[in-house]
């Protein structure tokens, strides 16, 4: 991009955003993206008209970079121009689409994210769908969404494994899967993990995180400093979010390792995990770091340690459950309050 994302006090009209996004004879503005946050429905019907006017650079520029704030800036809300590429002719769109939408919660999402997994043509769509569909697969276990609508999405991620789609196509299906409680995913994931080559064993690892059963407990801790640097990230991970104390000491060893995405996974976990040594190894990481980017995610890691180290504490108060809720839910206002300002 030509210039840095940056707020701009001018109110930004929404003809002259609508004139930028149909000049293609010059880049897309970047200050004018923050005007795509929260359009409101007529402002939409306008820029729905003009999308398939759009050259195909300039709608996956647009969602590219609408992604990347969206990832800076946690105020955005995007996802009405998102959907708009979730039917996109061009497949590099709508699998932007789909991925920019991870954190919505809107079920009726499920039915488009489901004809996509079945029925799109290009193996990048259905892979980033079979991806989305695990977070509603997570909001169908916390009883969020229907049971009915939770069955529709586990029998459309099983068909796709026991079918012969495309390899990543099956992989984001299991690692979806990894949130489930169905009677057949312990199986598939050990399938996976036991008889697959790398790449499935990487997912296995993915799915054993997020499945919260600590029957994975050793496969992952044998996994923790694999050679094979996919294996030992993915292991780091799913050991944070397994929370297994025994990983400790070796997450600790990773922050030493020479890649930073191994580095900063096992940061991340040991922020999850706790204990002693958590806290002055992640400080002792931030010492010796001077990437910028690594330097605010390891400050976010000791944050979350601190975090949870205060919640064990409430815990070991006695604190009603109501009562740990109300303090999550008031340090995310105060998040959200700090993000504003």
């Amino acid at each position: 991009m030509s210039e840095e994302f940056s707020l701009n006090d001018e109110q930004i009209e929404f003809e002259d955003l609508l004139a930028a996004l149909q000049d293609e004879s010059e880049p897309f503005p970047p200050r004018y993206l923050y005007r795509l946050s929260g359009l409101e429905r007529r402002e939409l019907g306008h820029v729905s008209d003009v999308w398939p006017e759009l050259s195909a650079q300039r709608r996956l520029g647009l969602l590219e970079d609408l992604e990347l704030l969206a990832e800076s800036n946690t105020i955005m809300h995007f996802d009405a121009v998102n959907r708009l590429g979730l039917d996109d002719e061009e497949p590099e769109v709508r699998t932007v689409a789909i991925r920019s939408l991870w954190q919505s919660e809107r079920e009726d999402l499920v039915p488009i994210f489901l004809n996509i997994l079945d029925e799109d043509d290009e193996d990048a769509p259905r892979a980033q769908a079979a991806a989305g569909l695990g977070r509603f697969v997570y909001l169908g276990e916390l009883g969020k969404i229907g049971k009915e609508r939770l069955a529709d999405i586990e029998r459309a991620l099983l068909a796709i494994m026991d079918s012969e789609a495309a390899p990543l196509v099956r992989r984001r299906a299991l690692e979806s899967l990894g949130y489930s409680s169905h009677g057949q995913v312990p199986d598939l994931i050990e399938n996976a993990y036991l008889h697959g080559d790398e790449d499935w064993q990487a997912s296995a690892l993915f799915a054993m995180g997020r499945s919260a059963d600590d029957r994975w407990t050793p496969l992952v801790l044998e996994r923790l400093e694999d050679t094979d640097e996919l294996l030992s990230r993915e292991a780091a991970r799913a050991a944070g979010e397994l929370q297994i104390n025994e990983a400790l000491p070796g997450l600790i060893n990773l922050l030493y390792d020479e890649l930073p995405e191994i580095r900063l996974a096992a940061a991340w976990s040991i922020s999850q995990i706790g204990g002693e040594g958590a806290s002055e190894a992640l400080e002792d990481l931030l010492e010796r770091t001077e990437d910028e980017d690594e330097i605010d995610l390891i400050e976010n890691a000791i944050e979350n340690l601190a975090f949870n180290e205060e919640l064990d504490d409430l815990h070991i108060l006695d604190f009603s459950e109501e009562d740990l809720e109300n303090l999550i839910g008031q340090q995310e206002d105060d998040e959200l309050f700090d993000d504003e300002e």
